[in-house]
Order: structure tokens, then sequence, then C-alpha cells
């Protein structure tokens, strides 16, 4: 099957060109073209690291170091104005990170490296979607910046219906055969994107089956539509022996476009990701590298091909072990503490295999609403969030995300929170969530009081 990939791009995409400076390279050329500064006068010559160590469990350190020993070398490479393609050496761990966990099913595949995970997701987005008039497909609850970022570039939202398991394939399918007839969506444009976090999804936990996973790329083969995969939480699994697939691994087309983070599996500040996507986007984004952040930071690609250099294969493997234990350890006392002191009747949770959150469902049928009340429905689940969030933060100084905040569609009548165990003081846990706890029943007895 051919696929017109220009059907999908927005009008910036369509007028974004190449560098017209296009110079011939080579170690018999004198360049007198190119306008980069005098690697002599770079201040910086050499980076030098601690970092922890597989041999011992991770609880001592290692001293790794790069000095700029040659004109030509890592360190005058990363100080320089360098390509989309990234570190050479760098560049080339990256590929074989992606054959080893994510390669696509299909052969035209490529990557670019990015400037972390937000800002691959907002060059995507522009590539894509025209302002004003494009739609874009997401879950029901969603990431809240993937939200904040479709309001400056003004993209109409409709979310797809998730249950217990996430994004329901049946509901999107629905969703899509009735669109010119559905009085709710048929005015707006037919989407050609959806944004999904399939795994350890933000803000619920839930991750996707591999059989949901397969039944929605089909209804996205089906429909002509694209798939934004970010997935930043796959490697925090807390369960399963074996990962689950990544969409990308059933794409035999290139329709999705996959991100991938270091800020989870490592450190945020060093802010860069990967997309992994067909040749066509890959060059199309590698345009707008040239004209925004250029490239991903140079010393932060260099700092990570000396960690990965250090650990090499298995003890790259052996760290992704180290923080699924971290992360696992707390997620169970976390879960232990609801079990414990969580008013069952009033909320429920879920129980994530991946990632970083719980999500707590308050029961909107146990929070009186008052007789004389003009609130519809979403209104009272918001008031309802705002009340447990007031008490919980003011009185009992224990903060939670409110649910109200990962909703395209604010008339959705949930009332929930986003609760993270990755962060919090671990020996803080037990008591938070007994605060967390007296929160929630205190608003219950005073509207049952009112």
């Amino acid at each position: 099957m051919t696929i017109d990939w220009n059907y999908f791009l927005s009008e910036e995409g369509r007028l974004r060109e190449g560098s017209v400076m296009t110079i011939p390279t080579g170690e018999d050329i004198v360049s007198l073209a190119a306008g980069l500064p005098n690697p002599k006068c770079f201040p910086l010559h050499g980076i030098h690291v601690d970092v922890q160590s597989p041999v011992k469990n991770f609880t001592t350190t290692d001293k790794i170091s790069r000095i700029a020993e040659t004109p030509r070398g890592e360190v005058t490479e990363s100080c320089q104005y360098i390509s989309f393609d990234g570190l050479t050496n760098f560049n080339a761990w990256v590929q074989k990170y992606l054959v080893t966990y994510f390669k696509p099913a299909y052969e035209d595949w490529s990557w670019i490296i990015q400037s972390g995970a937000t800002q691959s997701l907002e060059s995507i987005m522009r590539l894509l979607l025209n302002p004003g008039t494009d739609t874009i497909l997401c879950e029901s609850l969603t990431y809240s910046c993937f939200l904040e970022t479709c309001i400056p570039l003004r993209v109409k939202l409709v979310p797809v219906e998730m249950d217990e398991f996430g994004l329901v394939p049946a509901k999107l399918e629905t969703l899509l055969e009735n669109w010119h007839s559905n009085d709710l969506v048929k005015s707006l444009t037919f989407p050609k994107l959806l944004y999904t976090m399939p795994t350890g999804h933000n803000p619920t936990g839930i991750t996707l089956s591999t059989e949901r996973r397969k039944q929605l790329l089909d209804v996205c083969n089906k429909f002509n539509i694209l798939i934004v995969e970010d997935d930043p939480y796959y490697h925090l699994q807390l369960d399963n022996n074996r990962h689950i697939p990544s969409l990308v691994q059933f794409d035999t087309q290139g329709r999705v476009i996959r991100i991938d983070s270091f800020s989870k599996m490592l450190m945020p500040g060093l802010r860069v990701s990967i997309v992994t996507c067909n040749g066509f986007f890959r060059k199309k984004l590698s345009m707008h590298n040239e004209l925004s952040i250029h490239s991903a930071s140079g010393p932060s690609q260099l700092m990570l091909q000396m960690i990965f250099n250090e650990w090499g294969d298995t003890g790259f493997s052996k760290w992704l072990q180290h923080i699924q234990s971290m992360y696992r350890e707390r997620r169970d006392l976390m879960l232990q503490a609801f079990d414990s002191h969580l008013p069952h009747e009033l909320v429920t949770y879920n129980r994530p295999n991946y990632g970083m959150f719980i999500w707590v469902n308050a029961k909107l049928e146990k929070f009186k609403q008052p007789r004389d009340s003009k609130l519809k429905l979403h209104e009272w689940a918001q008031h309802i969030e705002d009340l447990i969030f007031k008490v919980a933060s003011e009185k009992y100084r224990v903060t939670v995300t409110k649910g109200r905040w990962f909703m395209p569609d604010k008339s959705t009548p949930i009332a929930g929170f986003r609760v993270t165990y990755s962060y919090v003081d671990q020996t803080k846990i037990n008591h938070a969530v007994q605060l967390l706890a007296q929160a929630i029943q205190e608003v219950h007895d005073t509207l049952l009081n009112a």
C-alpha cells in the first residue's frame, strides 16, 4: 500500500525546506565557507562525571572522563554546531537501542534526536496540524502538557473513550465510522492524528494490552490515521518479566511516530529525546530542528554516551532493573497504604504495572449533592475535586493532582486524582495517604451533614 505522506502535513510542514547551505566536506577540503567558531576558543576542554556503577549494584560510583585531545574528538564535537543526526557515537548507540527495543515492522524507518519529549511533541504537532482547523484524537484522560500544547496551536480535541484497561479501539472505530453523522463532531475536520500514551499512562497509570495495541493500529490503518506514541514510562515496568511491544513493532506502514525520552529512565535535566518515524517525516522534522533547536545539546548527548559506554549493554539492563525495583517498592508501599487507609466506600483506585501513577476515582453518588443545587453532574464532579484538593492541601498539607487538569472535555462527569509515588520520601508515604484519606472522608461527612 502506497501512502501519500504529504496529505498529513500542515501548511507549515509543507513550507519547511532544508538549508540552502549545502557545502562539500572532506579531509582534503579547506573550508572558507562554514561559519563555525574556532575550537581553540571553546573553554570546555573536558567532561568528568561520577556515575553509579553496575558492578556493585549502583551502590558505588565510577569516575569517567573525556578530554579534548584532538580537534575532531568527542568533546570538541559536542561543543560545536552539530547536525540533527546528533553526535557520531551517540547516534550509533541510539540506532542499536532502537533495534534492540522498538524496531518497527517496516523497512523505511529512521529516527531523529531532539531536545526532550515536550519539544518533540510540539514539533510533531506543528508539522502535522493546521491551527484553527485540524482535529486531533486523544484519550478521554490525557497528558496535561499535551492539552496545553494544543491551546496555542488552536487545534480541536476529540476524546476517545477509555475503560479500566485504557483506550477502547472499538469506541474509536465507532467514532470514526459515524463521524459525518455524529452531531457532536460532524462540523469538525476529520482527524488525521491520534495522540496516545499507551504504557504507564499519564495520569491513570494504565498500560494498553498487546491485543488492544494491535486493534488500535488496525483501526488507524483502516481510517488513515497517524499515531503519536508518547512512551516515557516504557522502561518502568513493575511486574512483567517481558516488555509489552511498542506500537511501532506492529506498524507495517510507517504511520506510528514514537517519542522516547531519557527523563524517566535517567534524568530529565539532560533534555534529550528520540523520535522514531518513517523517512519522510524524519526529513521534515530535521528541517524543523534546523530552524528551532538546531540540535539537541551536544554536552548532554556526550554525557549520555559516556554513561552508556561505561555501563555497556549489561550495565544498562541492570540499571533498568535497578530503577524498576525502586519504583516497584514505592508503588507497593502506596498500594498497601491505600488498602489500609482510603475509605473504600467513597473511592476506587487501580493497580498499575508500569510507570509512576495511581488513579483514584471518587464515587460521585456517595458525595451528597444538596437538593437545591443547580450544578450539572460534571460541575458537581469538579466541585468535589476542588473540595478534596482544598481540604487536603490547606488543612492536611498533602497534595494530589486534579483529574480535571487531564480532561480534554471538561464536561466529563468524573471526579478523580492522579497520585504519584515516584518522588515522595518513602518514609512519608503511609502518613501522607492517611492524611489524604482524612480529607476525602471530611469532605464526604461535611456534605452529608449540611
